[in-house]
């Protein structure tokens, strides 16, 4: 059941990718900064999603490192696009 949840969301990700014409300069660092944040905070949610209730603390503590730090990257690539 998860495998097919996990499945279904990174399509999501391919195929909600808006196709645009490529930007150039600052703009286009911003806008991959901000899909790299993007794609570290999906797969930092995923996978502390797919941890079970026989993961180690330390693991778990792994996975909520990660998400707390894709967190603070997509925050900081919103201020900057502001």
């Amino acid at each position: 059941m998860k495998e097919d949840e996990e499945i279904r969301m990174t399509r999501n990700i391919h195929t909600t990718t808006t196709m645009t014409t490529p930007a150039t300069g600052l703009a286009a660092t911003n806008a991959r900064a901000d899909e790299a944040a993007s794609r570290e905070l999906f797969a930092a949610r995923a996978e502390l999603a797919s941890l079970g209730a026989t993961a180690s603390p330390s693991r778990l503590e792994r996975a909520l490192e990660r998400l707390e730090a894709a967190q603070q990257a997509s925050r900081r690539t919103l201020a900057q696009a502001a």
